[in-house]
């Protein structure tokens, strides 16, 4: 019990607690106890007291001798009464003990045989004896001698019951106090012990928990014994200990990280400023020089080097050189004009040495400090990137991805570059042939056909027409169409020069019109409607330029085609649609635009017209021929065949891009 007493604090304490109220409870119950016992003490009191008052009021009565004797008698009857009643009231022997030897019962016992062997006898002797008499008078006087010991007898009695009262009285205040005392002295004995093993460790633990919480770790606890408080300390310094150790390595951790992610910062700084560079100033040796002296001096490198295939026509290839200042050199690896920089020990190469299996594709020379990373896809390389590391230097994993890193967003400049310039050439082509296939289309056949008739009118005004070949066979055998003047039909010689002069003024308005469609052709956009909005804007055009109907059926998803294949699509329809109205003889054409099962495109064009000449395509057919260019260029085919209720059916079958 002492050892767990002394190993908790809360034991004791609740043990102490609980002593503190079972002595508060335990002078409470007792005064509770012995007032219950002494209730009705001072009543046995005053009850004892009255009997002395009755014993003196029967004496005067007995003494008193204006009374007649009759009533005497009968007052001496009732006092005698009164005074059994009282000695025998349950007030007075309530209070009575249960041994003999009790001093009150001892008391009570002489007060009773008094009155019951002395005074009451006589009492009765002189009630029913005659009142005079010297018998009477010596009786008489013998009881009133009686009466003053019985009086005392009576008053050792009410003293016996105040004695015991008194006792009473006493005990409860000896267990008050004894109770009071007890309690004083466990409040003291809890209040040191709490102030020994509760507050002062308490404090001490407060302030050590105040110095970790200020960062010092250095601080213990000093009250570590085996209570709980003790066992508590104990355990916060072992915390302590272990916090400082984890502090020590966060620290240490935090350091490192700090110095990682600044060397990540620098790095990606880097990367930001190569990737600006590259981005917003044209590709030039200028450019490419400024991005290696920063990776030179971020990674303090002796050298650095970017050989070039074939310059990939950036800006300046004549300055092409080595700085042996700056540690920097821009080279190309083939091409006349190239200049080409010397590196010891040139066979690291990652094309000659296997560099796409290697880690990073870093490749390194084992004689030499250099460094090879290509520059370029796996199926396309731009270049290579070489690096010289100073003696003893060793490249980190950080700097080797690093390195890849710029050679990426070398290789990507490098790729935008050739696509731009290969856009550039695409542009060119396709400006060139589009205005070779409009010229040819529109201005060149009017003005041969002018050229033709202007020919024909020169020799209708000659003063010696060639008899051996007729003008207007001339003129109709060279457009491959009907002529006024064609056929062989004989004209009045003073009619030719005014038919001429007609087709000539025919031939110029017709050159104007198509004039005036190339001009619409160059000025076609496709706007944000898409394809299907400039379809519609088509049809409804050549619906106010003729009398045909035409309906349009466009089943074709938005997003399918790209922008060039929706501009050559618009274009096949445009030049259908004008075939139609110029030699067809149609009244009603059908244009549909759907996908088929295979993800294929197919667009027909249906007439209802004479159909298509059984003539093979000459040299004046520009239109269909070029219709087929764009088919070809779609990857597609182009077939034009009489329809199935007759007329022409054109109809163009590809497959898009998107699909």
């Amino acid at each position: 019990m002492a050892d767990v007493l002394r190993q908790s604090t809360l034991q004791l304490i609740g043990l102490l607690l609980a002593t503190i109220v079972a002595l508060a409870l335990g002078g409470m119950v007792s005064s509770m106890i012995i007032g219950q016992i002494n209730q009705g003490m001072a009543a046995a009191i005053n009850q004892s007291g009255t009997l002395r008052m009755q014993s003196y009021r029967i004496a005067a009565a007995v003494a008193d001798a204006g009374l007649s004797p009759a009533a005497r008698r009968a007052r001496l009857r009732v006092l005698a009464a009164e005074f059994e009643e009282r000695l025998n009231s349950p007030r007075l022997t309530a209070m009575l003990g249960r041994a003999d030897s009790d001093p009150v019962n001892l008391a009570y016992a002489r007060v009773h045989t008094g009155w019951s062997a002395d005074l009451r006898p006589t009492l009765a002797w002189m009630a029913s004896a005659a009142a005079s008499g010297p018998q009477y008078r010596a009786v008489r006087s013998a009881y009133l001698d009686l009466v003053d010991a019985f009086v005392d007898d009576i008053h050792a009695l009410v003293h016996r019951l105040e004695e015991r009262a008194e006792q009473r009285i006493r005990l409860l205040r000896l267990l008050q106090a004894t109770a009071l005392g007890l309690t004083l002295a466990l409040v003291l004995v809890t209040l040191v012990l709490l102030r020994r093993r509760v507050t002062a460790p308490l404090a001490d633990l407060l302030r050590c928990a105040g110095e970790i919480r200020q960062g010092d770790f250095s601080a213990r606890v000093a009250w570590t014994g085996d209570d709980e408080l003790g066992r508590l300390g104990a355990a916060m310094n072992r915390m302590t200990q272990d916090l400082s150790r984890l502090y020590q390595e966060l620290e240490a951790r935090i350091a490192a990280k700090t110095q990682d992610l600044a060397r990540t910062n620098r790095s990606l700084e880097l990367l930001y400023r190569t990737s600006r560079t590259l981005e917003n100033m044209p590709l030039s040796v200028v450019t490419l020089q400024r991005v290696l002296l920063d990776l030179r001096g971020h990674l303090a490198l002796a050298e650095v080097q970017l050989c070039l295939r074939g310059g990939l026509g950036i800006g300046g290839q004549q300055d092409l050189a080595a700085d042996a200042r700056s540690g920097v050199c821009i080279c190309t690896e083939a091409g006349a004009r190239s200049v080409r920089c010397t590196a010891p020990g040139d066979d690291h190469d990652p094309d000659s040495r296997g560099g796409a299996n290697a880690p990073a594709d870093l490749v390194a020379s084992a004689a030499t400090s250099w460094l090879a990373l290509a520059v370029g896809e796996p199926d396309h390389r731009c270049g290579t990137l070489r690096v010289r590391l100073h003696p003893g230097q060793a490249l980190a994993p950080w700097q080797q991805r690093l390195l890849t890193s710029v050679a990426g967003h070398l290789t990507t400049a490098c790729r935008l570059q050739a696509r731009v310039q290969e856009g550039r050439r695409l542009i060119l082509h396709e400006e060139r042939s589009s205005l070779a296939r409009e010229l040819h289309d529109s201005l060149a056949q009017s003005l041969s056909y002018l050229k033709i008739q202007a020919t024909r009118l020169g020799a209708a005004l000659d003063p010696a027409p060639d008899s051996r070949r007729p003008p207007a066979a001339t003129g109709a055998a060279a457009m491959g169409a009907e002529s006024p003047v064609g056929g062989g039909a004989k004209q009045d010689p003073a009619l030719i020069p005014a038919v001429i002069l007609a087709e000539l003024r025919a031939g110029l308005a017709s050159a104007y019109r198509q004039l005036r469609e190339l001009l619409g052709t160059f000025r076609l956009r496709i706007d944000g409607t898409g394809l299907a909005g400039a379809l519609t804007a088509t049809v409804q055009e050549f619906r106010d330029r003729s009398d045909l109907e035409i309906v349009l059926g466009d089943q074709l998803p938005g997003d399918l085609l790209t922008a060039n294949e929706e501009v050559h699509v618009l274009q096949i329809v445009r030049e259908a649609l004008s075939n139609v109205i110029r030699h067809a003889r149609a009244g009603r054409v059908a244009v549909q635009l759907q996908r088929t099962t295979d993800g294929a495109v197919l667009v027909v064009i249906i007439d209802d017209g004479i159909g298509p000449g059984s003539a093979p395509p000459g040299r004046g057919h520009y239109g269909l021929m070029i219709m087929r260019e764009r088919a070809a260029s779609l990857g597609g085919s182009l077939e034009i065949a009489p329809g199935p209720a007759g007329g022409t059916r054109v109809c163009l079958r590809f497959r898009p891009r998107a699909g």
